[in-house]
């Protein structure tokens, strides 16, 4: 059971009520359900809706339309896996409709794809294995990608420029080769630059390196008007967030 059903699972049975110690009793249930059910994929169709500027997940799941506070189309699924498991929980008559709707929107968001900055845009995505980058890069093409381009395109009639993106890089695998147009790649150390060029040789993405202590300085003051993303584990977001103060 990945993390982010545990979080979601997590937030909607403390909409529940549930104590600290009965969230860790059924998250414990949880991880012996988790292998036992199968979601499809076409089970869940996934929608993003605006809210104060900023575009959520939403989703259908076998009848039900749920709203999340959650970024990244992927998440609807992991939402779906969330809710099935809760159905096969021993206490599962604990949780009402009203309350699994509660718990989805108020997912704690540290480190999922968390806006840690507004002016400039930078987001902070938790990324330390393949799968992890895999939905990185969906969300960076929902929000800043073809997926976005084409939305503002049809609701504005415009063809307004593609976004700029820059990343700060704490973690490389394959799958962040995808992304091969309109950005720009910072690595905190040379190994990490040397794995992507094993990825991806062509002259498109430009990269450089230095550790975040300087990374992230040089971003704010030659990227502002940049979509910033930084990616990597715990220990970057603490020093991303020590280097904010």
């Amino acid at each position: 059971m990945n993390n982010n059903v545990r979080n979601i699972i997590t937030s909607i049975l403390r909409a529940a009520g549930f104590t600290a110690v009965e969230i860790a009793r059924a998250l414990r249930e949880a991880e012996t359900i988790y292998p036992k059910i199968w979601v499809k994929q076409r089970e869940v169709d996934a929608w993003l809706v605006s809210n104060d500027g900023v575009a959520y997940v939403a989703f259908n799941f076998r009848g039900s339309n749920y709203e999340t506070n959650l970024r990244g189309r992927f998440q609807a699924y992991n939402c779906a896996v969330a809710i099935e498991i809760i159905s096969r929980l021993s206490n599962a008559a604990r949780v009402s409709s009203v309350q699994i709707e509660n718990g989805l929107v108020n997912v704690p968001l540290k480190g999922l794809f968390e806006t840690i900055s507004k002016k400039p845009s930078v987001i902070f995505d938790t990324v330390t294995t393949p799968a992890q980058m895999k939905d990185f890069v969906s969300c960076v093409d929902d929000y800043y990608g073809r997926a976005m381009q084409k939305s503002l395109e049809s609701e504005t009639n415009l063809h307004p420029r593609p976004f700029r993106r820059l990343v700060i890089c704490d973690y490389v695998s394959a799958e962040l080769a995808s992304i091969k147009q309109n950005i720009t790649i910072i690595f905190t150390c040379e190994e990490l630059e040397k794995q992507y060029r094993g990825y991806y040789s062509g002259a498109a993405v430009k990269t450089m390196v230095m550790p975040i202590e300087k990374a992230y300085p040089y971003a704010l003051e030659h990227f502002s008007d940049y979509k910033i993303l930084v990616i990597g584990g715990e220990g970057l977001y603490k020093k991303v967030r020590a280097l904010q103060r």
